[in-house]
């Protein structure tokens, strides 16, 4: 259920937008400043994180079976750090601070979904931008995507993803597709700047498919497969920066590992134990001795090491500490037991050789001695345990208290749906809360119920399912994991009845309320989507989060005059609800109403990441306004934050003729047409690009071909009648002017024709 996403709104009326606009976009990107000179050899970074890689796996770090010979080599050269830890294992915490060298409580990411990285927040891309480096990305999944912050000081950022159906959480690329971006931004690269590239590789994160042939050589080890096939994708681009004349620095680090049945965990996401938490992390390159680190460093060490290792001021603000030789306790966590389960959380500290896991029933482990965690300690050495919480204490963690709800419902719905946020705040004594070592059997059947049902074994998992609801009936969470995998087997009449009987069950739960509303509202029943989001309204009436359910079912229920009733109510008593103005604002606008989506969509877009929808809306009325250079910086923005979309595209591509810039119009045109090379419109903008660029035979070329697919597009005609006057050619002109008029004005008939009749006149009171 997105409210803001189409087909299911109005369309865009791009071409008739009222004046309006002002000549300054709010909160629009001020222009780069060219950094100072360096006054220190500046040398390229190649920064990769390589998603759910665990370290034990790599060649380097001890798997004998591993195909992993360039990452070896890398390793060889270079620092190993044997005993690296993610501070999370989830992929947008654990980037957050490997970008900004926090802790998660200092950069506010505590859980996939929850949050982005706030523009507040000074990366690596921005640190070396600063220093006179050309910065570019190229990631690939979703997950690391400008939703999350993480486009933040690159001049290019590579993100676009082709996503299968609506399935955004699962959207990703291959590596060698990654690859084959970064290559692009290493030969448009200037040859005398120093560049610093993140590529970001997702191919080890379950389902494990590796391709062919690395299918059939690791048939019975597809993640060992999928990390051989990102290993010979990364020599790939070193062979591309060797061309090109650069030896960077590499840096290769895991964002979490995976555990493949350790402790009970089927991926990754629940614990912190070392199958999810210990990482490789490798520093290759120029100035690099070879060296294995066995000191404890975390993903915060990145930030520091790297600025000291390119010739940069190390940073005081930052968590991290400059490594090897600073050694500090490292942190982890994790809070998807309390989301999912109503469990205690995973939080933990390693120092020197230990481990405490700290939750209700504390764990130790001697990491030295018992790599793998089989033997807990804590019970027979209590003054370790004693030792180590003071070690904890001493760091200062925050725990979250709340979620900032940075999703909109869709999108929100389809991270639920893989398991992963499951509340909106944190209003809870953690400590109170059950031990999870106590309910591991349950959390057991949860996994591999919905293991199986991802891998279509859908009745075998629906009973294991069962079976773990009915022991821990008072878990809501149960409740909305069983009901997606009732919609996923097919039995959507099941899953209504399940959701129905949780909202009778826990009818104050605001969460699972919208949680059910989420995934029925995904399946078309748009009602009873309304019905639920209703009744989390009332369950807290201070809920910007369910009004947004609210608008978003009315809208898809196209019941529009309804959704301004209730926005306009909404904002009269929260005028500061920017998610709520922007839906209204979006609503009016895609209504014809410009004039008073005008104010909301302003007001919207003052945050630092508006919703998606609102500056693209700003740029067609800035374009409607003739505010040419304001609509190409509201249209740029837009796809800043949110990525290209053929609506911002298309806009963006009338405002460049319009301004003259008739080579980046023919270039973007060119790039559109790659998707829909018959489009009417594409080929009429391209048209006009040749034309004004006066290669008006080429231009006559590509208009009479488009013709021959759109005979009766009147634009097409009008810019051949054009052409042919320009060439000299009257007659043929004024008869294909004619043709055009008549073109025009039958479209006219057919749009009044299908206009639908005014509704008939009210009567009485």
């Amino acid at each position: 259920m997105n409210p803001t996403s189409p087909p299911r709104l109005l369309a865009l009326i791009a071409g008739a937008m009222l004046a309006g606009c002002g000549s300054d976009p709010t909160s629009a990107p001020a222009p780069a400043t060219a950094p100072p000179p360096a006054e220190v050899p500046r040398p390229d970074v190649v920064l990769v994180t390589l998603d759910t890689t665990r370290a034990d796996r790599l060649g380097a770090y001890g798997h004998p079976q591993a195909d992993t010979g360039w990452l070896d080599a890398k390793a060889a050269a270079g620092m190993r750090f044997q005993r690296a830890y993610a501070v999370q294992p989830l992929t947008i915490p654990s980037h957050s601070s490997i970008m900004t060298g926090l802790w998660p409580w200092r950069h506010g990411v505590r859980s996939n979904g929850d949050a982005t990285l706030d523009d507040s927040m000074t990366t690596l891309a921005e640190r070396f931008k600063a220093g006179g480096w050309q910065t570019g990305a190229s990631v690939a999944a979703f997950v690391t995507s400008r939703d999350w912050g993480f486009n933040q000081g690159f001049d290019t950022f590579l993100d676009r993803i082709e996503q299968p159906g609506k399935d955004t959480w699962h959207a990703h690329r291959t590596a060698d597709k990654v690859v084959d971006d970064a290559i692009t931004i290493v030969d448009q690269a200037q040859a005398d700047q120093p560049l610093f590239l993140w590529v970001h590789v997702y191919d080890a994160h379950f389902p494990y498919t590796p391709p062919a042939p690395y299918a059939e050589r690791f048939a019975d080890r597809p993640y060992d497969g999928e990390i051989a096939f990102v290993d010979d994708q990364l020599e790939r681009l070193e062979g591309a920066l060797k061309a090109k004349g650069r030896e960077p620095l590499w840096v290769l680090v895991g964002d979490h590992g995976e555990s493949l049945g350790e402790h009970r965990e089927l991926t990754h996401g629940l614990f912190v134990y070392d199958a999810t938490q210990r990482v490789p992390l490798i520093i290759s390159g120029p100035g690099v001795e070879p060296a294995v680190i066995d000191q404890p460093v975390s993903q915060v060490d990145l930030m520091p090491t790297l600025m000291k290792l390119t010739g940069r001021p190390v940073p005081e603000d930052v968590d991290g500490k400059v490594q090897p030789g600073n050694p500090h306790p490292a942190w982890m966590e994790s809070f998807q037991l309390t989301e999912q389960f109503g469990y205690a959380p995973h939080t933990a500290v390693v120092d020197g050789g230990h481990k405490l896991i700290h939750k209700p029933q504390p764990e130790l482990y001697d990491l030295v001695g018992d790599p793998d965690e089989r033997t807990d300690l804590a019970p027979t050495q209590p003054d370790q345990v004693t030792r180590m919480k003071g070690v904890l204490d001493a760091m200062g963690p925050v725990m979250p208290t709340g979620r900032t709800q940075a999703l909109d419902p869709e999108a929100l719905a389809q991270l639920q749906a893989l398991g992963y946020i499951t509340t909106s705040s944190f209003d809870v004594d953690f400590a109170s809360l059950p031990d999870p070592a106590l309910h591991r059997d349950v959390v057991g059947k949860v996994l591999r119920a919905e293991m199986m049902s991802m891998q279509g074994q859908h009745q075998d998992g629906l009973v294991l399912m069962k079976e773990a609801l009915d022991e821990q009936p008072a878990v809501a969470g149960l409740y909305t994991r069983y009901g997606r995998m009732l919609f996923a087997a097919g039995k959507k009449d099941e899953g209504i009845r399940l959701f129905d009987d949780a909202a009778d069950r826990f009818p104050q739960d605001v969460d699972l309320l919208l949680r059910a509303a989420s995934t029925i509202g995904r399946t078309g029943g748009d009602a009873r989507s309304l019905e639920l989001a209703r009744r989390a309204l009332a369950a807290d009436p201070e809920s910007d989060r369910a009004a947004e359910f609210v608008t978003g079912a009315l809208i898809n229920l196209r019941q529009h005059e309804e959704a301004l009733a209730f926005t306009a109510s909404w904002l009269a008593a929260r005028p500061t609800a920017n998610n709520i103005a922007a839906l209204r604002g979006i609503l009016l606008f895609d209504g014809g109403n410009a004039k008073d989506a005008e104010a909301l969509l302003r007001q919207a877009a003052k945050d630092s990441r508006p919703r998606e929808g609102v500056c693209q809306r700003l740029g067609a009325m800035a374009l409607g306004a003739g505010v040419l250079k304001d609509a190409v910086r509201w249209l740029e923005r837009e796809e800043s934050l949110h990525g290209p979309s053929p609506r911002t595209d298309r806009l963006l591509l009338v405002v460049l003729g319009r301004m003259g810039e008739e080579e980046r119009a023919l270039a973007l045109a060119d790039r559109l047409l790659k998707d829909s090379p018959d489009d009417p419109e594409l080929l009429h903008a391209r048209g006009v690009a040749l034309f004004d660029l006066g290669r008006l035979d080429e231009a006559r070329s590509e208009v009479e071909a488009a013709l021959v697919k759109a005979p009766e597009q009147p634009d097409l005609l009008l810019l051949l009648a054009n052409i042919l006057r320009k060439q000299g050619h009257q007659a043929e002109a004024e008869a294909m002017r004619t043709r055009a008029d008549a073109a025009h004005a039958k479209r006219l008939e057919q749009l009044q024709k299908a206009r639908p009749a005014p509704p008939p006149p009210r009567t009485g009171g």
